[in-house]
Parts: C-alpha cells; sequence; structure tokens
C-alpha cells in the first residue's frame, strides 16, 4: 500500500516543483500584443525616433525612403499622452513551411490620449526564423477617431508597409 502511494505522490510532487521553477512561462499571443503597443505607445508619447525604429522590422525602414519624415508625420499627428487603449482584435496568422516559421499579428486599437482618440492598425511580425531583419512592424495606420467612416469597425491596416498618417479606409 505504501508503495502505490508514492507512484501517486512522486509524479505530482515533481510537478509542483517544475511549475515552482518557471516551467510554467506562457505567454499568449495578446500577452505578447500588448507588450508591443505599449512599446509603440511609449515611443509616441517621448516622440522616440529611435524606438520606432527599433520596433519596426528593418527589411521595412531600408525599402521605404520616405521612412524618416514619415516618423515625422507621425509625431506631428500623434498629440496629448497616452491615457488607455481598447484592443479592437488581434488575429495571429501562423505559417511553417520547408522548416521556416513564421508568425504575425492583425492589430486593431483605439487609443485615449489627454487630446485626441486614435485608430491604429497595426501588421507586427513576432516570428521570422529564416529572416530576422523581418521581425517588427511592417505596417502601421493612424487615423483620429472623428475621421473613421465606420466607428463601428474595426480600423485595420491595408496590408501596405510603412505608415500611414490620417488614411481612411478604403470603400
Amino acid at each position: 500500500m505504501r508503495k502505490n502511494n508514492l507512484y501517486i505522490i512522486y509524479p505530482i510532487l515533481t510537478f509542483f516543483c517544475f511549475l515552482s521553477l518557471g516551467g510554467c512561462n506562457f505567454e499568449s499571443d495578446y500577452d505578447i500584443a500588448d507588450k508591443n503597443i505599449n512599446q509603440l505607445l511609449e515611443a509616441l508619447d517621448n516622440q522616440d525616433r529611435n524606438k520606432i525604429k527599433s520596433i519596426f522590422a528593418l527589411s521595412i525602414q531600408t525599402n521605404i525612403s520616405s521612412f524618416d519624415d514619415d516618423i515625422d508625420q507621425l509625431f506631428s499627428y500623434y498629440e496629448g499622452e497616452y491615457e488607455s487603449y481598447t484592443s479592437n482584435g488581434v488575429g495571429t496568422t501562423f505559417d511553417r513551411n520547408d522548416g521556416i516559421e513564421k508568425k504575425y499579428f492583425d492589430m486593431s486599437y483605439d487609443v485615449t490620449t489627454t487630446i485626441n482618440i486614435y485608430r491604429l492598425g497595426i501588421i507586427w511580425y513576432v516570428k521570422d526564423s529564416s529572416q530576422s531583419e523581418n521581425i517588427g512592424i511592417w505596417s502601421l495606420y493612424i487615423l483620429k477617431y472623428q475621421d473613421d467612416t465606420d466607428q463601428s469597425s474595426a480600423y485595420r491596416s491595408e496590408g501596405e508597409n510603412g505608415i500611414h498618417v490620417a488614411k481612411p479606409r478604403l470603400p
């Protein structure tokens, strides 16, 4: 009888030891998306050009000749300090092909600042096992909430890479 109890207790103790040593450190897609949007909002609040560049995919930056001007336009458009945001959804796409893994988020947020409310649509690559320069934001769309022609649905990136300021929805 005592030996049978050991067969039950030992696996349970092993499991709890595993958990206590940090073996269960899982970040959900929403956790990662929240961490990413907070990085972007911090960069916008501080008008930190280097931070914006660090969170955009290097491959995107190098292919857009007006990238620095686009950052200036973004900083001019975004007014106030971040107060809160609401997620309108995080779509996740994961692809594994020939051993190459890619994962990106299609993120939509309403961001409230001390001055205005903005709608953000973002494509953010979080994994590319073949080309690390593809990791980061690919497209960022920002529009004042009051200028959105369809406030009842999420404002999304239209897929064009780069920074797009005050770009209305496609009909």
